[in-house]
């Protein structure tokens, strides 16, 4: 038997962006602003400009590669204790499409499912 509550990791025609207590502020090619209120409150910031991407929560840097030749599509990264306190574990997992548009964008928070944008 299935779990109905799984994350599903096929596509289907569904579009949008899921999560409840996150807003998206603004995108753009490699680029994310996304507000939370749960499971922290601040600003989340993915880069992948300049062949760097980095990730910022509140305006620290939590994570960040040089990508000449390999976009990665996985990042690990441990939120600020003052942001959440308890030093939470996040992840961020990205699909793009040939274009290198982003096809999907990921964010757990402690193992959990804090925001899932699908375009």
């Amino acid at each position: 038997m299935t779990n109905p509550f799984a994350v599903s990791t096929e596509l289907t025609d569904q579009r949008g962006i899921f999560g409840d207590h996150v807003r998206r502020l603004r995108s753009a090619f490699l680029f994310r602003v996304i507000e939370f209120q749960r499971p922290f409150s601040g600003v989340f910031v993915y880069s992948g400009w300049w062949f760097r991407q980095k990730i910022e929560i509140n305006g620290e840097v939590v994570w960040f590669r040089i990508s000449w030749l390999t976009i990665f599509r996985r990042a690990e990264f441990t939120i600020p204790e003052a942001t959440l306190p308890g030093q939470s574990e996040g992840q961020v997992e990205i699909e793009f499409t040939r274009a290198l548009q982003i096809r999907r964008f990921r964010i757990w928070v402690g193992g959990e499912i804090v925001y899932d944008e699908i375009n």
